[in-house]
């Protein structure tokens, strides 16, 4: 047998054997068998993975200076995370708002709650598996990693099976994540009108109203409040957002303020503060502030009269109106903004102060020789302890709360405006920090941007074109008749 024609090859981790055929200086055709051929494997410790097929074909059709792999080895498969099957959104869902065919703005629907009914399977574990071990072709063990297991989840408002598999809701209401947390919340719902019968609502959650509520009364709500009819006269105040259905009539009485966004048909004679977005088809005489943006673009979305202030933006489809009414518009950077991050920041440098005493503390703790501390010094060291992983901990919010803020007051210095897609009358007031820009002419489709200290107004094209705006600058605009 002509099996020192054979040249062995084997990769370095043992997991491949080829097999190469070399020719004779005399072309004798090569003289081989397949047991002939796994002897040989055998004999240079090839014990497990030959394919007897592959062998068979070698030993009878050998491809000369051609490598053909004949045993392989099973690598080991890594076993998988355990991982969490959710059943049931986790967040609220935000639609985008839906125009109706009247021009109207249906802000109500858009926002879509994550709920949950008592019992309902929120979440399911699938364990990690162990995988799979492997092997080389010389009979080695491949040991596989194993898959790691997660936590179980926290949070509150559900149960978990025996075998710690299975997350159940444990009443009925919203669910949403806080912190890496998962948390059910009932919500209170009031089925009818809020009138002076019921009394004012004060609930650690959210709040929702079939009906209106009736002027002289008050919604606090940790979470979100949603009112599907009117409000009156009358105190929303929302740790989330608000929405309202149809409308506001404030008779100049009504307060709303939301840490998230306010949405509603039409309000008049109002006081708005919103942490995010105000929503809304008009704004009659009212005084909002946005922490973000405020939007007026359904068909007939005007803002006639009263004080708006945005830090990021302002839209709207008209501006003010024939008689020329006074309506001050301010966007940009906001006073009680920057003050709200310099107070942080003062924060930041009593709490950092904080922990190098801290520290100082411990560090002489820590020359005392160890077992020299008695009872009562152990106990006041471990405050020490607490008390700075505390500072430690608010330290970080801060920090994190100040990089946030300075890039929202970033962009409202660099990227806020004004944009009106139909027609700014006389009577508006455009400010921007210090500056000022009165409106003596009726335009139609403008932008206001601030560049220099001084408020500019641009045409579309020259806003869309990124135009550098100068003293020179000639602004293409559409003058009203």
């Amino acid at each position: 047998m002509d099996t020192d024609r054979i040249i062995m090859i084997i990769d370095e981790k043992h997991m491949n054997v080829s097999l190469v055929a070399k020719r004779s200086e005399d072309n004798e055709p090569l003289d081989v068998t397949a047991d002939s051929i796994i002897e040989l494997l055998q004999k240079n410790g090839v014990k497990v993975g030959i394919n007897r097929a592959a062998v068979q074909s070698f030993a009878a059709y050998a491809a000369y200076d051609k490598e053909v792999i004949v045993a392989s080895g099973k690598p080991a498969v890594n076993g998988e995370d355990g991982r969490y099957h959710y059943l049931v959104p986790l967040e609220d869902q935000k639609d985008k708002p839906v125009v109706a065919e009247d021009g109207s703005v249906d802000y109500l629907n858009s926002l879509k709650l994550a709920m949950v009914e008592e019992g309902q399977t929120i979440a399911v574990y699938k364990p990690p598996t162990k995988g799979e071990y492997g092997y080389t072709v010389f009979s080695e063990i491949l040991k596989p990693v194993p898959g790691r297991q997660l936590p179980m989840l926290k949070g509150k408002g559900f149960t978990v099976s025996e075998d710690g598999l299975t997350y159940s809701a444990k009443l009925s209401g919203r669910i949403f994540t806080e912190n890496g947390r998962i948390i059910i919340e009932p919500i209170y719902v009031v089925k009818g009108d809020l009138g002076i019968e019921h009394g004012n609502i004060d609930f650690n959650g959210d709040v929702e109203v079939h009906g209106d509520v009736h002027s002289g009364l008050r919604i606090e709500a940790k979470g979100c409040i949603f009112i599907n009819g009117h409000v009156g006269n009358c105190k929303l105040h929302a740790g989330g957002n608000i929405t309202i259905g149809k409308g506001v009539q404030g008779k100049y009485g009504c307060e709303i303020v939301a840490g998230g966004d306010v949405a509603a048909s039409f309000v008049e004679r109002c006081n708005i503060t919103s942490g995010g977005n105000v929503y809304a088809d008009s704004l009659l005489d009212c005084r909002v502030f946005a922490r973000d943006s405020v939007f007026v673009t359904s068909k007939h979305g005007c803002i006639i009269g009263g004080s708006i202030n945005a830090m990021q933006k302002i839209t709207a489809r008209e501006i003010g109106n024939e008689a020329g009414v006074i309506t001050k518009l301010q966007f940009g950077e906001m006073p009680q903004y920057r003050k709200e991050c310099n107070g942080h920041k003062k924060r930041l440098q009593k709490t950092t102060e904080d922990i190098a005493v801290f520290e100082a503390q411990l560090e002489k703790y820590e020359q005392l020789e160890a077992g020299k501390l008695s009872a009562d010094m152990e106990q006041i060291k471990a405050q020490i302890i607490r008390a700075k992983i505390v500072r430690q901990a608010e330290k970080h919010s801060l920090e994190e709360r100040i990089r946030q803020m300075e890039l929202e007051l970033k962009a409202a210095h660099e990227d806020s405006f004004v944009r009106v897609t139909g027609i700014v009358h006389p009577g508006t007031m455009v400010m921007a920090e210090a500056a000022v820009y009165v409106q003596n002419e009726a335009y139609k489709d403008v932008y206001y941007r601030q560049w220099l200290g001084k408020i500019r107004l641009l045409s579309p094209e020259e806003y869309e074109n990124q135009t550098v705006i100068t003293s020179d600058t000639k602004v293409v605009i559409k003058k009203m008749s």
